[in-house]
Formats: structure tokens, sequence, C-alpha cells
């Protein structure tokens, strides 16, 4: 049967409208760390981002998992788990550090992963595609970055 209609007390996430979602990290000085990320997903459909970025103490690590739904009008409900993990270089001399910057030694080892911040929200947004729908601001490891998210529905 074909329906206009979603049931509202079950788990289906058929969506009549799919959904474009997207991600982008961006530094405290304004530089480019993760360009936008984008995918089409259906309602209710979860998704999840994940990056690595290099730093040089070591590497952070994002993960965000994300729910987008339509609500009423053309607002976007958008629920999110972000949880970024940092891995600092196992001890390193000056002179090892300055022969891996001139790509004359092997890359050093990471150290363990520690959780380096976690943030969870739900967020209702009438942005439009091309603006973010929603900013989160943190720091890791003395690094101050910008997660953006961005959303919009395909309805034609």
């Amino acid at each position: 049967m074909n329906s206009l209609s979603v049931p509202m007390f079950s788990d289906r996430s058929e969506a009549l409208w799919p959904l474009q979602v997207g991600l982008e990290i961006v530094s405290e000085s304004g530089e480019l760390v993760v360009p936008r990320r984008e995918l089409v997903v259906s309602d209710g459909q979860h998704t999840i981002f994940s990056e690595v970025v290099a730093t040089p103490k070591g590497t952070h690590a994002f993960e965000l998992e994300l729910v987008a739904r339509h609500h009423a009008g053309d607002a976007i409900e958008l629920e999110y788990d972000l949880l970024v993990r940092q891995a600092r270089f196992q001890g390193l001399t000056w002179t090892g550090y300055l022969l891996h910057r001139l790509s004359l030694a092997p890359r050093p080892k990471l150290g363990p992963n520690a959780v380096a911040a976690a943030r969870a929200d739900i967020v209702e947004t009438r942005e439009p595609a091309n603006q973010p729908a929603h900013r989160q601001t943190l720091t890791v490891d003395g690094d101050r970055y910008e997660i953006r998210l961005y959303a919009a529905s395909l309805r034609g």
C-alpha cells in the first residue's frame, strides 16, 4: 500500500523525503581542517562521520553519530553524539621530530588513545543548505576546533 503518512509509534525509518547532512571541521585560525563531507540519508537514519586529523603533537580523531529528522514546516532536528580522542606521539627528541618534519625519518609512533571531549545534543534548525545548521566549539590538547553540521531537506 502506498501512503503519504509516516507511522508515529513504530520504528520505521522509511522517509518520504531524504535529507542531505554534512560535517565540516575548522580550526580557530579559520583553516579548513576537514572539508565538508556530505551524505544523503533517510529521515531517522543513523549516520557516522569519522575523521582523523594529524597534528604536530599526534592525532585527533573525531567521531560524530548523527540522526536527522524532518520536523513541522521546514525545520530539521539533529540529534548527535560527538566523541573526540587524542593520541600523542610517544617520546620524541628534537632531532627525531626535525628529521620527521623534513621527511628524512619515519613517522613517530603514537601513544594510547585518550578521550579528549564528548558532546551530545538535540537541536532544531531552519538554516539554508549552504549555512551551518549547528556549530559546536571545543578544545583538544590546546587546539580549538569548530564542528559545523549541515542539514537540508531534499523535498521537491
